[in-house]
């Protein structure tokens, strides 16, 4: 599939334009101004707006169409002649997140598209002054007419903005910031919208979608026309009713949801319900344990209108909630707002010291694990191993190198281990085993860590393991 290894000497690379649906498929366009992006400002766009930039839909060319200024193009067109090195567009993203890559795309723009472009981000907090802009992508060449993908390396860097830059002057149709959502919450007992795409919130599944993506109804924007929202197809079975599923993006005491019908007149559902669970997987269907508790009864709803109910008082933190619509219908955006409830992770413990750079790490706090396996290696003194086993299970330990800050689970070997601690000796000999286990364990570590490393994933087009069906105790950190 194109250019897609990772690079390790290179902090980007090019890809094919064949690269374009997976790189669609796995991440969103961070900058789309569907989902709240915004072109803040340019330095010049006489010709053309930069608000075309982070247009959804693709560029068009209309030659029949023309301004005070000449010649209507659909995307960011500056004048010529720059007495300056670049023209620069500043774009706030939809949401703050990590990139993945991106694509300069100059369709429709031959012959006076810019030489070449470089792309910047920074983190932009509120309250705080201090940010620093970084450079992404370097100077790279453009051609006319023509889709510019290029991928990041993996990082755990978040931005929320980014600025284009262009040399020295022309067009450029669209751009496209491909990545994954890193939401900044609010503080501490503040109420917000926690299904809202810009809080990490996905539709996970729905009943229905004949008319309408159920994923519109969280987007941070209003909507512009029905086709903007969720829409069902007409029932004929007595007692249907339609139904969306969404993983809120934080653990939440939810207070009061906003069910918005706006642009639906005649064609919005009699009623609407709310149920709400907590789980640790992303689809609950997968979870034998799941309880759904219904926190708003079945209950009108009015077309063309921003209908909002408070919900059920309950001290409980809720991880799902699921919209049920009676019999059919359309709306055009969900809110459920909420007070974040911060999940509390497991603490680890040091029980030991280092071999050649490795250290060992008490797991027995951590679900489905076995106690830690104890290595000590003194100069002055040889190994002592002690193991303990559960029933059944076997024994786990997590190496963390002190060179790497890279954390990789590594499973011991299945082999029996003798009941009986091994005595301490002077010889020399079970210090050169010690010296070999901790080489082994070094290496197996080291093959691990190339694998996976903690975040993203190595390259931008790496392909996901299926998290639907695993356990979230073994895949915490992937949602």
């Amino acid at each position: 599939m194109g250019q897609v290894q990772s690079r390790q000497d290179e902090s980007y690379f090019k890809l094919e334009s064949s690269d374009k649906v997976a790189l669609e498929k796995k991440y969103i366009d961070l900058a789309s101004a569907n989902k709240g992006g915004k072109v803040l400002e340019t330095s010049d766009e006489l010709f053309g707006e930069g608000f075309h930039l982070i247009k959804d839909d693709p560029a068009i060319e209309d030659k029949n169409r023309e301004t005070a200024n000449g010649f209507w193009k659909d995307g960011w067109e500056t004048r010529r002649h720059n007495k300056d090195a670049h023209h620069t567009a500043t774009i706030q993203l939809a949401s703050a997140g990590t990139i993945a890559g991106f694509d300069v795309d100059t369709s429709f723009f031959d012959g006076s598209h810019p030489a070449f472009a470089s792309i910047e981000a920074c983190l932009i907090v509120k309250g705080e002054e201090d940010y620093q802009w970084r450079e992404l992508l370097p100077k790279i060449p453009l051609s006319g007419n023509s889709h510019h993908y290029y991928g990041l390396q993996a990082s755990d860097d978040i931005y929320t903005h980014v600025r284009l830059n262009m040399y020295p002057d022309g067009g450029i149709a669209r751009l496209r910031v491909f990545g994954n959502i890193s939401p900044i919450f609010p503080k501490d007992g503040t109420v917000f919208d926690l299904a809202s795409l810009a809080s990490g919130g996905v539709v996970v599944k729905s009943s229905d979608d004949r008319y309408g993506k159920p994923s519109n109804i969280i987007l941070p924007v209003p909507g512009v026309n029905t086709r903007d929202g969720w829409q069902t197809r007409r029932s004929r079975v007595e007692g249907h009713h339609d139904w969306v599923e969404i993983k809120l993006g934080a653990s939440g005491q939810l207070k009061q949801v906003e069910v918005d019908s706006t642009h639906f007149r005649g064609n919005s559902p009699d009623f609407i319900s709310l149920d709400a669970c907590k789980s640790e997987y992303k689809d609950v269907q997968y979870d034998p344990e799941v309880k759904w508790v219904q926190l708003l009864s079945k209950t009108d709803v009015e077309g063309d209108k921003k209908n909002i109910f408070e919900l059920s008082s309950t001290d409980d933190a809720y991880t799902h909630v699921r919209l049920n619509i009676y019999p059919d219908g359309g709306i055009s955006r969900l809110r459920v707002y909420g007070i974040r409830v911060p999940e509390i992770e497991p603490e680890t413990s040091e029980v030991t010291t280092a071999v050649e750079g490795l250290k060992m790490v008490d797991t027995s706090a951590l679900s489905g694990l076995s106690s830690a396996t104890l290595v000590e290696l003194d100069e002055r003194e040889t190994v002592e191993v002690e193991e303990e086993k559960k029933a059944g299970k076997d024994v786990k330990a997590t190496l963390i190198s002190e060179v790497s800050s890279v954390t990789t689970l590594v499973e011991n070997d299945t082999e029996e281990v003798e009941e009986e601690p091994v005595k301490r000796t002077n010889k020399r000999g079970g210090r050169a085993k010690a010296a070999g286990a901790a080489a082994v364990a070094a290496v197996k570590l080291t093959a691990a860590a190339k694998k996976k490393t903690k975040g993203r994933s190595a390259s931008v087009l790496d392909e996901d393991e299926d998290a639907t069906t695993s356990s979230p105790r073994t895949k915490r950190t992937r949602e």
